[in-house]
């Protein structure tokens, strides 16, 4: 499926198709907010869409229930966890940590724990002794080290056989599901790759790393089918020589025609957050950048998550160099917004005939460029936004915080 400007909305049939109505992002409003004492890395919905799972700076896990509103603990990693996936039954939370494991929790698992934290402090004169901290926890039923150094990812394949997972090791690995037994190791990445995603067909996988390079593996033979030149999602800051990240988060919509890659471009100081935001959207088919999507004021920061709506719109969730945030709405299918930029690379990818005059062969490649696209909404968060996730019914959308809070918005 291309994505011009008279291209239909993505996945517009599949709305009707899954029973999920349509929303209007336009209409968002806070419902819910619960919270936590350190920042939060990242966040899922599970499958039945009663609790959310949040990951934290304290290297812990957490389980919001929804309804309730109860917290319980998930502790076993030794570092930052910045993504979960699920079984494909939903019965299994899987997480990446960047200890270099893989954890798998029970998502309603038969016992929990009731665990002091934090002692009672003994009474004076003056003041009444304060009762104990008390924090539920559940245990991992399985942790394997899967990468040296960070294990960035895990995704598991929707058929719900194979995971896969990449990490600091350069290495993307496929495993199988059902004994987490390593079938093979993909190489060919020079740089540390940030995410990995099978691809719904069940025949392919792709993966991308800190520069921007984009490779697709068979998934059978772990070998290199193509390369997508996503060079304009950089992380390299000049200013300390330093590879940074420019991918943070991908994702596929419903169909596998069209893949996001959220993160950063147009580095110049990390440390203190001078990078611009940005969303590439890849046609699958041709393998070619399409759209650029870009924020509504064009603030430096990060771009954390991308989400492909049933509905027909996308999502991303932004972290500012002010630490404040957004959540932001793009259509594919409208009129690019903002003046066409230039890509890296992209003239090289036109195949020009030199019989065609000049201005023919730069209107060609003026037509090449990715569309820039400008978000139709924009819900502001008063902190930096570092994970999102829907609902099943896709009503609702949760979103990680970095002053520690989950909010649900309602659509």
């Amino acid at each position: 499926m291309s994505c011009n400007d008279d291209s239909k909305p993505v996945d517009s049939k599949v709305a009707s198709d899954t029973g999920i109505a349509e929303v209007d992002p336009t209409t968002a409003k806070e419902i819910q907010k619960f919270t936590h004492g350190r920042p939060l890395t990242t966040c899922r919905v599970e499958p039945s869409g009663k609790y959310v799972f949040v990951g934290a700076e304290d290297y812990g896990i957490y389980r919001f229930d929804l309804e309730t509103g109860d917290k319980v603990a998930y502790l076993g990693h030794d570092s930052w966890v910045r993504r979960f996936d699920f079984s494909a039954d939903g019965k299994t939370l899987l997480s990446s940590g960047w200890d270099g494991r893989i954890g798998f929790w029970d998502v309603e698992p038969v016992e929990i724990l009731e665990v002091e934290i934090a002692a009672a402090v003994e009474k004076t004169e003056k003041e009444e002794a304060k009762p104990a901290v008390m924090q539920l926890q559940v245990a991992a039923t399985k942790m394997i080290v899967a990468h040296q150094g960070f294990s960035r990812w895990v995704h598991v394949a929707p058929d719900g056989k194979t995971i896969a997972t990449c990490g600091n090791d350069k290495l993307v690995k496929v495993w199988s599901a059902k004994k987490m037994k390593l079938r093979r190791q993909c190489v060919g990445h020079e740089r540390h790759p940030w995410a990995v995603m099978i691809h719904p067909n069940g025949q392919e996988l792709v993966s991308e790393d800190i520069m921007g390079e984009i490779i697709v593996w068979g998934l059978k033979d772990g070998k290199q089918r193509s390369k997508i030149d996503a060079s304009v999602m950089t992380g390299f800051d000049l200013k300390f020589q330093a590879d940074m990240g420019g991918a943070r988060a991908m994702a596929f919509n419903h169909a596998g025609t069209l893949l996001g890659c959220a993160g950063t471009t147009n580095v110049v100081n990390a440390f203190a957050g001078q990078q611009d935001p940005i969303i590439c959207i890849i046609d699958w088919e041709s393998k070619k950048i399409t759209h650029h999507l870009r924020t509504k004021d064009n603030k430096p920061g990060i771009e954390w998550g991308v989400h492909f709506h049933p509905a027909g719109f996308v999502a991303g969730c932004f972290a500012g160099q002010s630490n404040n945030g957004t959540v932001e709405f793009w259509r594919l299918d409208e009129p690019a917004v903002a003046e066409p930029e230039a890509a890296v690379g992209t003239d090289a990818d036109v195949d020009l005939d030199p019989d065609k005059s000049e201005s023919t062969a730069a209107a060609e490649i003026e037509k090449s460029k990715p569309i820039e696209q400008k978000p139709f909404h924009v819900v502001k968060v008063d902190k930096a936004v570092r994970g999102l996730d829907f609902t099943p019914d896709g009503r609702r959308f949760a979103i990680a915080c970095a002053d520690g809070s989950l909010r649900v918005y309602e659509l």
